[in-house]
């Protein structure tokens, strides 16, 4: 298997995007964690058994960790694995009932953006009157 000359640096990108340490990933990917200093110093490449375990544990394709295929980078910045499960699902439905999906989304978006425009503009409430002051 051929890695892209750009591994190394997808892989530190990937593990820091996660949260990770070398250590983390190493026990998530269930290989010593000096290995995953060696393939993103690109000292070293991985098996392609090495590969599947840390793209499992990253939650990224295969393809993606290795050639860094673009149509899978959104996948690899959905940090949420319950919300990427759903949107797995999501793409097995018929192009109606994914229009009605994205209608939903769209709609709890703008609300969401519309109740953070109404926070943002309201002034700051004044503080509470303590005991025995008198309101001006």
């Amino acid at each position: 298997m051929v890695i892209d000359k750009n591994f190394p640096v997808r892989l530190k990108q990937l593990r820091v995007q996660k949260g990770l340490s070398q250590t983390e990933l190493g026990e998530l990917a269930k290989i010593d964690y000096t290995h995953i200093g060696k393939y993103e110093r690109g000292e070293s490449n991985p098996s392609l058994e090495t590969l599947v375990l840390i793209s499992d544990a990253l939650n990224v394709t295969l393809d993606y960790l290795v050639k860094g295929n673009q149509d899978d980078a959104a996948v690899a910045k959905l940090e949420d694995r319950d919300l990427l499960k759903m949107f797995e699902e999501i793409e097995k439905f018929s192009a109606d009932e994914k229009s009605h999906i994205k209608y939903f989304l769209d709609s709890a978006i703008k609300n969401k953006k519309l109740q953070q425009l109404a926070n943002a503009s309201q002034p700051p409430s004044p503080p509470p009157l303590s005991i025995g002051q008198k309101n001006l």
